[in-house]
């Protein structure tokens, strides 16, 4: 399996401080992007905590070939052993920016999304909290790997608002999950096998907000390059106002010998309840 990949961050035209973080780590094939909130440099320390805890937890674990029972909190049999690294990675990401938040009054409040995508040449896990998204283009097709934590996704979830009402209501960046609002988080996690040709793309709002899934998928289709891809996502972005800070990683696979891209596993926490227990974060 061969891994093309890049990432590409941009304050855009309104926002003085950059609260997105990054990671690209492709001798891990480890992909993350956060989107921090919560004021003057929290948004922007929380992201980058998320970003850094994670990928460091990740690459311990798997250098130790860690069990389960030396993980963050228990483990989840309907995951592989790495995607119980992925899910103990969050997990330990959140306790630190809840606790930071916690006990430092500069970070009261803050908070951050995450996206992750880890690949290897029989499996790729996607994992998101809050909005931010993972998209794949596969055969010809766009398929969103991430689900939104909003009050709007819910909302269209249970048929009260249409996808055209949710893209312009005032509620659209209210979470009911992310990094850093409880002691406690559990993500959406899905694993599913590679397939050749693999296009997938990690994303902050600050695209999403102004390029649409339609738009995302021609251009995913027609740059053949993740770097292009990436610069042409957010000169889009920039040519459209740019109100918000835009974070993007491609990654395109190939060389993928086997599989076609079996069914996503988890597809029960696609109904998940969105009603008992939200905690509405009201981004900054």
């Amino acid at each position: 399996m061969r891994i093309k990949a890049s990432g590409i961050t941009d304050v855009g035209l309104k926002r003085e401080d950059n609260e997105d973080s990054y990671s690209k780590e492709d001798s891990l094939g480890l992909y993350v992007v956060a989107d921090g909130m919560g004021g003057h440099l929290a948004g922007e320390v929380a992201s980058r905590v998320a970003v850094e805890m994670i990928n460091k937890s990740v690459r311990k674990w798997l250098e130790e070939e860690a069990r389960e029972d030396e993980l963050f909190g228990p483990p989840d049999n309907s995951l592989t052993l790495i995607g119980n690294y992925i899910l103990s990675s969050i997990r330990m990401a959140n306790r630190v920016v809840y606790e930071m938040a916690l006990g430092h009054e500069e970070y009261h409040g803050m908070g951050t999304t995450v996206v992750i995508l880890y690949v290897t040449p029989s499996l790729i896990i996607a994992a998101n909290v809050g909005d931010s998204r993972i998209y794949m283009v596969r055969d010809g097709h766009l398929e969103r790997l991430s689900k939104d934590h909003t009050i709007v996704s819910e909302q269209v979830e249970m048929g009260t608002m249409t996808e055209e009402e949710a893209t312009t209501s005032p509620l659209r960046h209210i979470l009911t999950k992310n990094l850093g609002s409880s002691e406690t988080l559990e993500p959406d996690i899905f694993e599913i096998e590679p397939s050749d040709k693999d296009r997938l793309v990690l994303c902050s709002d600050g695209l999403t907000d102004l390029v649409s899934d339609d738009e995302i998928f021609e251009m995913t289709q027609k740059n053949k390059d993740p770097s292009n891809l990436c610069r042409k996502l957010v000169d889009t972005v920039l040519q459209r106002g740019a109100h918000d800070n835009a974070t993007i990683v491609s990654v395109f696979l190939s060389g993928i010998k086997t599989g076609r891209g079996g069914p996503i596993n988890k597809m029960g926490s696609l109904l998940a309840d969105f009603v008992t227990g939200i905690r509405k974060v009201i981004r900054i």
